[in-house]
């Protein structure tokens, strides 16, 4: 879909009622104006605009738009969702969802998860009660404090409403799976003194297979000719597990069912693989109820009360492939090894356990009760206690404890006896296991934490005094928040150390100010020129004092054009799980350079002791990722400088162009497991502290642990081109809309470790921060007659190269189109009809080198494919 930017929406306005139009806050800035206009550059989505696409989720939406990118989750990518399988997020301009400050009615929201979370978490927030959503595109940690590094995301709701409105919403895939139904419904009133608004929302989504969208996990064979296919291959984590002999040999145990239990043959991958692609989601499902009501009630003529109380429930899950154990060393006397001599079970992937599900449930609560008026100067004043608190637990239906399966392995504690209290296993072939030892090593695993943020601000804006180019106005106010996370894991899990406890919390003090100061007004070339300047002082309890500021100008040249820019500074506090959090174990994708290697690599691979013919055990290695109580806050600095233009010769034209720059020193950076290896062979004396983040198999050499732990060390700058052009006419007595928003980037480059080498991503897709493609694009139709409509929207995503390489199929990915359209008919006033269809041309998702699911980016495509809904809103 496309949006406009708020200064064409403050130009399709009704002009005469500019003199009754109030002073308002809008995001960026806390003083209340009369305009739109500010130095910032802000998109707006409207409710309308919304309701036009069909959306449910309010991720889908701003993951959509062409300044997002990178890693943010969804249903789609809920493996690799950083901070909690399940959870929604957004992040612009790829710079990570730690770097985007998500708002809600511009106070802050608590994060969500199951225990000390990174980011809030989107599903709290039921599209139905959105009025709309504002993004600042700019630094804003002047305005709004920490983690306004790339921008700010500010979702309005519905204060106001007469009457009630119900609206159905149901749809399906092409393929007759990822069902999905929303219920909402949305009651408001006014009455002598104030009004309120209640709404109650219903989401249900269901599961998609990625079985039914690709056939296997596959791979590509370069020819000696150039040429190349795709080959299904399977993990190295077998059925009936696979061995390391004494003398050397990698063995596979029996396979079949009916095949002789003890017997044994070299490990082949293209033979032994295990296909674990019908064990994992495509779309995963969830189901969700949110609950939000807001009051104004008029106390006295200059004070009011305000309230906002919400409450969610999230409940998700994903399937997970059947669990796996290794690195496990079995004596040649072990009385069900079959081989005759010591082994070390390298993997089995144990299927007679079955396929467990990670589940997630969250409750979320978020209190707001404040008091707001005016002085009799005409000053306005507000004050306001957030609280919010958010709960979950989460955890496998079924997990297999891996000390425990030592111990069947282990013949000085277990017996074959019957009814012993450790029972030897048969680990060696497919369904040797008896049901006592599976009984013995089987647990349900589950873990619970949460998230609290309480604050109090209190803000006054107004206006100081008349100067001859305009009113000289101000705001000024505090902040003290105070914000905690816990994370207690399943107490099998914390024995066996793969994850430790988190308990952290900081409190913080913030005192700001803020002027918009009349340069020049009414000259040649000068309609005005207006200055912004802003700071904000943070001080935290946690790592000290903090300043940044923020200095803006606007150049209204003439009526139909204006230049603006931004200098600020910003900075993002380490999150709670950067700095308290202990170690977490989890399979990551990592592509090991030694595979294939050439040149310097190639060489320093072979002086680590790794075979010319190497070649990676499966594409994960287990990572522990963690925190450091030594990580400091990073800083930023921002500019923007853009053009709006409103054209005078052609009604209803409007566009907007702004370059942006951000550059990010003293990083927090945990580098991800395939750029440690590479950057360790590439130079093992310059990337020597990675070198040491790492363990081999002293006989096969594959990766056999990998160490990530964030630090201050990273550089990194992002620079690019936003356009906007929006037009709104008539055409043959129908009202027609154009929407055109697009992001060119220019430039994205990061430096790990001082004096160490630039990156660039431009240009480049990779396997764990999603595709940093040069061009992005929205473009939207819109058709409105008196009792019907039509939308048309065009969604483009450029070409990429893999940041890895590969052949000629997977070295890169093509651009992309997505095609949606959307109906709607009043059948009354008071009732409509709406239906869509999501992705017409049922566009699949490419293949690339670097996939980290379903052969493809699942950060950056849809793997949903064609979709459509029907939806009927009544109103009463």
């Amino acid at each position: 879909m496309a949006f406009h930017s708020a200064y064409a929406h403050a130009n399709v306005q009704d002009t005469n009622a500019a003199e009754e139009i109030e002073k308002i806050s809008i995001t960026g800035s806390h003083i209340k104006r009369a305009d739109f206009e500010t130095a910032s550059p802000i998109s707006v989505i409207t409710a309308e605009q919304i309701a036009l696409t069909g959306i449910v989720n309010v991720e889908d939406l701003l993951q959509r738009m062409p300044f997002s990118a990178g890693v943010a989750g969804n249903a789609t990518n809920a493996y690799w969702t950083s901070g909690g399988y399940g959870t929604a997020q957004v992040n612009l301009r790829g710079m990570g969802i730690k770097r985007t400050l998500v708002l809600l009615n511009g106070r802050r929201m608590v994060n969500g998860g199951t225990g000390a979370n990174s980011s809030v978490d989107l599903n709290t927030i039921p599209t139905g009660l959105i009025e709309r959503i504002d993004i600042l595109k700019d630094g804003a940690s002047a305005i709004y404090g920490a983690d306004a590094v790339a921008g700010v995301v500010n979702i309005i709701t519905k204060s106001e409403l007469e009457g009630a409105t119900f609206t159905a919403k149901a749809g399906a895939s092409d393929e007759g799976d990822g069902e999905h139904q929303e219920l909402t419904l949305n009651i408001g009133s006014s009455f002598e003194r104030g009004n309120f608004v209640f709404s109650a929302n219903y989401v249900n989504t269901e599961a998609v297979r990625q079985s039914d969208r690709i056939d296997c996990a596959k791979s590509e064979t370069v020819n000696d000719d150039g040429t190349s296919q795709l080959a299904c291959f399977g993990s190295s984590s077998t059925e009936g597990g696979r061995a390391l002999l004494a003398d050397g040999q990698s063995v596979q145990f029996n396979q079949n069912p009916q095949g002789d239990g003890n017997s044994y043959e070299t490990y082949d991958s293209n033979k032994h693989g295990f296909t674990w692609i019908p064990y994992l989601n495509a779309v995963s499902p969830s189901k969700r109820i949110n609950l939000a009501t807001t009051l104004n009630y008029q106390l006295t003529e200059q004070i009011n009360l305000f309230t906002e109380a919400m409450y969610s429930n999230r409940q998700s899950e994903q399937i997970v492939t059947p669990r796996s154990i290794g690195g496990i060393l079995v004596s040649k006397d072990f009385i069900y090894n079959p081989t005759g001599q010591d082994l070390e079970l390298t993997k089995r992937r144990n299927t007679e356990l079955g396929a467990p599900f990670f589940f997630q449930e969250t409750h979320t609560t978020r209190l707001v009760l404040g008091l707001n008026g005016e002085f009799n100067n005409d000053w306005h004043w507000d004050m306001a206690y957030n609280y919010s608190r958010n709960t979950g637990n989460d955890g496998w239906t079924f997990d297999l404890d891996k000390q425990r399966a030592s111990q069947t392995l282990d013949e000085n504690l277990c017996s074959p006896d019957v009814g012993a209290s450790i029972p030897c296993g048969d680990w060696f072939g497919v369904d040797e296991l008896s049901p006592e030892v599976i009984d013995y090593v089987k647990y349900r695993r589950e873990g619970n934490g949460g998230n609290e943020l309480k604050s109090f601000t209190l803000n006054v804006t107004g206006d100081i005094t008349q100067l001859p180019a305009g009113t000289l106005a101000f705001a000024a106010g505090l902040e003290s928040r105070y914000e905690s996370g816990w994370r207690n894991p399943d107490s099998t899990v914390l024995r066996n150390g793969g994850e430790d406890s988190i308990n952290g919390h900081y409190d913080v003090n913030e005192v700001y100010a803020e002027f918009s100061l009349p340069l020049l007004a009414d000259l040649p070339f000068v309609k005005s020129l207006n200055a912004e300047i802003a700071t904000r002082y943070a001080d935290y309890s946690t790592f000290g004092d903090k300043t940044t500021y923020k200095v803006g100008l606007t150049w209204q040249i003439v009526d139909s054009l204006m230049l603006r820019g931004v200098k600020s500074t910003a900075f993002r506090v380490p999150m709670l799980t950067e700095q308290f959090g202990g170690t977490n174990s989890e399979n990551l994708r990592t592509i090991d350079p030694c595979e294939n290697a050439s040149g310097d690599i190639a060489t320093n691979c072979l002086a680590d002791g790794v075979p010319v013919d190497f070649v990676q055990d499966g594409t994960t290695v287990l990572t522990a990722v963690g925190g450091n109580p030594e990580v400091e806050p990073e800083s930023a600095d921002t500019f923007t400088l853009g053009l709006v233009w409103q054209a005078s010769f052609i009604e209803g034209l409007s566009a907007t162009i702004d370059y942006f720059d951000i550059e990010v020193e003293e990083a927090i950076t945990s580098v991800n497991g395939s750029d440690v290896l590479k950057l360790c062979y590439t130079d093992p004396d310059a990337y020597s502290d990675y070198c040491n983040s790492f363990e081999r198999h002293s006989v096969s050499k594959q990766v056999t642990s990998l160490n990530q732990r964030p630090v201050n060390a990273a550089w990194e700058k992002v620079s690019g081109i936003d356009f906007n052009m929006q037009y709104q006419g008539s055409l043959f007595n129908l009202t027609t809309k154009v929407d055109l928003e697009a992001t060119h980037l220019l430039n994205h480059e990061n430096k790990p470790l001082p004096g160490q080498a630039t990156h660039e991503l431009l240009g480049l897709i990779t396997e764990d921060q999603g595709s940093y493609t040069e061009w992005r694009a929205n473009l939207g139709f819109t058709v409105q007659a008196e009792n019907w409509g039509t939308y048309y929207a065009i969604r483009y995503i450029g070409t990429a190269d893999d940041v890895n390489g590969g052949g000629p199929i997977g070295s890169s990915v093509p651009s992309i189109f997505y095609h949606d359209i959307q109906g709607n008919y009043y059948l009354t006033d008071d009732v409509s009809l709406s239906a869509g269809i999501d992705n017409i041309f049922d566009k699949k998702a490419p293949f690339l080198t670097s996939w980290n699911d379903a052969n493809t980016d699942v950060m950056t495509y849809d793997l949903h494919g064609r979709r459509g809904y029907v939806k009927v809103s009544v109103s009463f």
